[in-house]
């Protein structure tokens, strides 16, 4: 896979990422939790992360967040007893998370800011849902950012504008 283009001042991700719940709602209200495994080779979730995307059983998103479990697009891993330690600081996904990111060396899919700041301060790679995005679109998986943008935001997932905009920007969009 080649290096992340965006954001440059961080570490080039590896082929897997270790996901946090937030993208993974994001990308399922949208229905492109596949695109995940189009733009990485694998997408670990730990047990607190899976419990946090399917417990409520009402919400759309869970039904496509178990499919995805269940078609092996998502695949589980155990959790080290650090990531208590690190519950400290952020939640306990992020914090499981950041916990097989660094036992595994591999890179995190997370929109939490402290939890992206937590992991950056620990030599960690991040993405988050637009990044991922970006890339889909830099490697021409998905014919525009932007609907898919709008629709992030309809469907009630926050992202700021100056976010979008840097994003479409860097997609020539903008």
């Amino acid at each position: 896979m080649e290096p992340m283009s965006w954001p440059k001042r961080l570490p080039p991700l590896r082929k897997i990422v270790i996901a946090d719940a937030g993208p993974l709602i994001a990308f399922a209200r949208i229905n492109q939790l596949g695109l995940l495994t189009q733009v990485f080779e694998g997408v670990l979730v730990t047990d607190e992360v899976f419990n946090e995307c399917t417990m409520r059983t009402d919400f759309p998103e869970t039904k496509v967040i178990c499919e995805a479990f269940h078609n092996k697009q998502l695949q589980r891993c155990d959790t080290p007893t650090l990531h208590f330690e690190l519950a400290l600081c952020v939640d306990v996904g992020e914090a499981s998370a950041i916990a097989v990111a660094l036992e595994l060396g591999y890179g995190v899919l997370m929109d939490d800011k402290a939890g992206r700041s937590m992991a950056k301060n620990l030599g960690i790679a991040t993405i988050g849902t637009v990044g991922v995005l970006v890339l889909a679109k830099q490697k021409r998986l998905i014919p525009a950012l932007k609907p898919l943008l709008e629709q992030l935001t309809q469907s009630g997932y926050f992202l700021g504008d100056s976010l979008i905009n840097k994003a479409l920007l860097l997609v020539g969009e903008g």
